[in-house]
């Protein structure tokens, strides 16, 4: 199966805090993943300060797709994949978190942090 990378678009996030560490002062090491999804196609959003890089991401069905945290800001996704509400934990500094994708359709998401400030797009067919 071909694998097609939308735009590589980048949206901003409009984090004025300078504080950029968690409430323990550590950034966060662990790599959380979801238990969904069978081995697939990989493909990989970068969650770094602030952005979601590509903004819009368009994959085969069966894709597993992961988000690879970078930067020193906090940050999760959220949003409605293939008719299930999903959560990642909230990162600073590096982790992943992957979902796979089984179903055809356009899946929109946001960080659960910033909010709609800072979204992204999975279009799967």
């Amino acid at each position: 199966m071909g694998l097609l990378a939308a735009s590589a678009l980048l949206v901003a996030c409009g984090d004025d805090d300078d504080n950029d560490e968690d409430s323990s002062g550590e950034s966060s090491t662990s790599t959380p993943t979801s238990a969904s999804g069978a081995p697939g196609n990989l493909t990989k959003v970068t969650v770094s300060d602030n952005q979601f890089s590509p903004l819009s991401l368009q994959v085969p069905v069966g894709s597993n797709v992961t988000w690879e945290w970078s930067g020193s800001n906090p940050h999760s996704v959220k949003g409605t994949f293939d008719g299930k509400q999903i959560q990642s934990p909230t990162l600073t500094g590096t982790g992943v978190y992957l979902e796979a994708f089984q179903k055809p359709g356009t899946f929109s998401y946001e960080c659960g942090v910033h909010g709609a400030a800072m979204k992204g797009t999975i279009i799967v067919q």
